[in-house]
């Protein structure tokens, strides 16, 4: 039985069949010389290239968040591909900027850059951690009630920037303990939060301000349990507060003791009180009438 000649839809789905063949064959050569080539190609010359933000922003026309996606997308494969290879990421900021400047109230990039420009499996270098510290900046700039920038940031200036000048090492301290009490304030962080940057404020030497921020936090704070366990650390501070305020009392009572009535009981000092300063010049009262000039006497002549 003679096979029924093939119509034209029927040629036409063979056609479309072969050219997607073709297509394929030349798709898996192109890529298989593609790949020999790169291979070929010695390290160094694997180099990123990307525009500028306002040149992306303006090819992207209009579609800068699509754009800041893809870039972040970029950075994260390149970040993960170095890790585990040759951990070159010189192009890594570059690709975290690019990101933030077409999309700055996109939070992910901030926190994501805060971490990945300073722990990527290589040393901990200064250079890394300004790195860091600046997204977080950046970051807190556009979401100032994010709790966890302000931490991050807090630590990093804390726990990670180093300083040789004592002064500028207290300011950082300083500035590091503000961050972790800003985060546990602005609201989502959790109990402990609280509790660290009291910690941190007493070791300051600062428990006037770390006893007023647990009494914020205690007042601000809807969650039970972060109520809690703040008001148990907020007695134990106030009394330890209160303790060191009675021993300096105590220390400048005894000695005006010592200096006024070291002789007499403490009991009798206490009814006493401290020895008042003269209010009246004698001498001045015993000079002659119309006369205010008072003589010394001559220690030379004893």
């Amino acid at each position: 039985m003679p096979l029924p000649k093939p119509g034209p839809l029927d040629r036409a789905a063979l056609g479309a069949t072969l050219a997607l063949g073709l297509a394929l064959c030349a798709a898996g050569l192109g890529h298989h010389l593609a790949t020999q080539e790169r291979a070929g190609m010695p390290p160094d010359e694997n180099i990123l290239f990307l525009p500028r933000p306002a040149a992306i922003s303006a090819l992207s026309l209009g579609h800068h968040e699509l754009a800041a996606d893809l870039i972040y997308l970029r950075a994260v494969i390149y970040f993960g591909t170095e890790v585990t290879g040759n951990k070159d990421f010189r192009w890594l900021e570059n690709l975290l900027q690019t990101t933030v400047e077409l999309d700055p109230r996109w939070k992910t990039p901030y926190r994501w850059a805060g971490v990945a420009t300073m722990y990527n499996g290589m040393p901990m270098t200064q250079e890394k951690v300004r790195a860091s510290t600046r997204f977080l900046r950046l970051g807190i700039e556009h979401f100032p009630r994010d709790w966890e920038l302000a931490f991050m940031l807090g630590c990093n200036l804390l726990f990670e920037t180093k300083a040789k000048d004592p002064k500028e090492r207290a300011l950082l301290q300083s500035e590091g303990a503000e961050w972790i009490r800003r985060a546990a304030l602005v609201g989502g962080a959790p109990s402990w939060a609280s509790l660290l940057a009291a910690t941190i404020l007493r070791k300051e030497g600062r428990e006037d301000a770390a006893l007023r921020h647990l009494e914020q936090v205690y007042y601000s704070t809807s969650d039970e349990r972060t109520r809690e366990e703040v008001k148990g650390r907020l007695l134990s501070l106030k009394a330890k507060i209160d303790f060191e305020r009675e021993s300096r009392d105590r220390a400048r009572f005894e000695a005006s003791w010592k200096a006024t009535l070291p002789y007499a009981p403490v009991e009798l000092f206490v009814l006493i009180g401290s020895r008042p300063e003269a209010s009246l010049d004698w001498r001045r009262l015993a000079a002659p009438a119309g006369t205010d000039h008072v003589e010394e006497p001559d220690e030379a002549a004893h």
